[in-house]
């Protein structure tokens, strides 16, 4: 049966972030949780959910309400055998960096979820940043000129960055996806109608329309621009914790401050090319 639960929001920060009360995710969403749930996402980035204990089916029908789900896994190495659960404390000096997940395909994941299994007592904070507020806090002549620029992503950088386990992941990657695309610098969240910047470190690679000397000037600027604490927050993990992000208006850093496992059940959807201003 749907839940008919009265729900509560608390703000994280001004910018960023809420966590949801009141409603339990193993059961089935009414359209009004629904609904609910999906501006305060679309609208605030990222939502918590503390006390979550669901195995994998009922991850996967909650998230469902909200995109279509990846049907390939891609990220991580699963765990345990609903293929969802992985330890992210293998991968940890890899994520940490400012990042929305896989924006080098054409069509990058909308809405990632995670779980915590198992997280340390100490250390292994998540931390997301406000794309809406990182645009809106540039002047109008920067904004003027980002909203007509288009931006590479490419898988190769965060190759580089894996190492020896870079080659498998890069194969993998550019046949599931290709090795890069162009985005709008600026995209249009299409639920909302806001602006949010779209270039990252992690896979932004250069911007088209400038020289090559000018794209590095203004990506390492709008790179640093993306981490100032107001458009940020971090959050320190329980078990059983759940979030759901959109990965078009806000990006994450996962801190790798922590020694042993951090056992997270994730779920990716299916993604959308990102609108820009003329689309």
């Amino acid at each position: 049966m749907a839940t008919m639960t009265e729900l509560h929001s608390r703000p994280i920060t001004t910018n960023i972030g809420s966590v949801i009360e009141g409603i339990d995710l193993s059961e089935p969403l009414c359209p009004r949780d629904r609904d609910f749930i999906g501006s305060e996402l679309y609208n605030r980035g990222v939502v918590f959910f503390r006390g979550q204990d669901l195995n994998g089916e009922q991850m996967k029908a909650f998230v469902s309400n909200f995109a279509k789900l990846q049907a390939a896994k891609f990220t991580g190495a699963a765990k345990d055998d609903t293929g969802l659960v992985a330890d992210f404390g293998a991968t940890k000096q890899f994520t940490a960096i400012w990042h929305a997940d896989g924006t080098f395909a054409e069509e990058p994941v909308l809405f990632t979820a995670l779980r915590a299994v198992s997280v340390p007592d100490v250390g292994g904070d998540t931390c997301w940043s406000s794309m809406y507020a990182a645009y809106e806090a540039l002047s109008e002549p920067m904004r003027a000129m980002l909203d007509g620029l288009t931006a590479i992503h490419s898988v190769e950088p965060v190759v580089r960055r894996l190492g020896a386990m870079g080659q498998a992941y890069g194969e993998r990657a550019r046949e599931m996806f290709g090795a890069e695309h162009a985005h709008p610098a600026v995209l249009v969240h299409p639920d909302t109608g806001r602006k949010a910047l779209y270039v990252n470190s992690s896979w932004t690679t250069r911007i088209v329309e400038l020289t090559a000397a000018e794209s590095a000037k203004m990506l390492d600027l709008l790179f640093e621009h993306i981490k100032q604490p107001d458009f940020c927050m971090r959050w320190h993990w329980s078990a059983n914790d759940m979030v759901i992000w959109d990965n078009r208006c806000v990006q994450h850093y996962a801190v790798p401050d922590y020694a042993g496992q951090r056992m997270m059940q994730r779920v990716d959807t299916e993604g959308q090319k990102p609108c820009g201003i003329d689309d």
